[in-house]
């Protein structure tokens, strides 16, 4: 991977990508993934291999209706600090 295509390295991008895959990253952190997978094939291959595997579990275990009071008990439990 060419560091002068892309402003991350490798090692970055593996830490992040399940919670880029979750969409739940920040855009200016996004983008840059974005990027960096666009000229980086060893990632993009494990980025893919992830969303594969995430959506084999989604239908393959089903989704159970979460119980009502799950987020307040996360909540709870987490702290006032974890939005």
């Amino acid at each position: 991977m060419s560091e002068a295509l892309s402003p991350i390295d490798c090692e970055q991008v593996l830490r992040d990508i399940q919670t880029y895959l979750d969409g739940e990253i920040a855009a200016p952190s996004c983008d840059e993934i974005e990027r960096h997978l666009g000229v980086c094939g060893p990632c993009l291959d494990r980025a893919d291999f992830l969303r594969e595997l995430k959506e084999l579990l989604r239908t393959r275990c089903g989704c159970d209706d979460v119980p009502a009071d799950l987020e307040a008990r996360v909540r709870s439990v987490l702290g006032p600090e974890a939005v």
